[in-house]
């Protein structure tokens, strides 16, 4: 298997997540503007939103900006993006989906001689060992 296609569907999963992320950032936004008046001080359900839609931007700007030029490097990038949302950030079957292509994709470096390289610090259980 060639490091190419493997590239390629990293930088369409990037895509993926940006499309999915700038969409749930909307909607975040939408929902605050619309949150109903007159807010009480401990509107425990207001502050979880803002924080869902602070996370999630903080998740989107850091995804935007990673640089594509090295592949391996951006799958951690991703995987550690992936790991700072939370389930209910996004919607569910796009979230299991993504994280599940994210495996695939990082089982298939991991068969591909050299496909990591000697900076991969993942470990056998798929886990950052780093």
């Amino acid at each position: 298997m060639s490091a190419r296609p493997a590239a390629d569907s990293l930088f369409a999963l990037r895509a993926r997540l940006v499309a999915e992320l700038s969409r749930r950032a909307a909607a975040l936004a939408q929902e605050v503007r619309n949150y109903p008046t007159p807010i009480a001080r401990c509107d425990e359900q207001l502050t979880g939103l803002l924080e869902r839609r602070a996370r999630v931007t903080r998740v989107l700007d850091d995804v935007d900006g990673l640089p594509a030029v090295d592949a391996a490097g951006s799958l951690a990038a991703l995987e550690a993006c992936a790991a700072r949302l939370a389930p209910e950030d996004l919607d569910a079957a796009f979230f299991g989906e993504w994280r599940a292509a994210l495996v695939a994709l990082r089982a298939e470096w991991r068969a591909t001689p050299g496909g990591c390289g000697p900076a991969d610090a993942w470990a056998n259980d798929g886990g950052c060992a780093a």
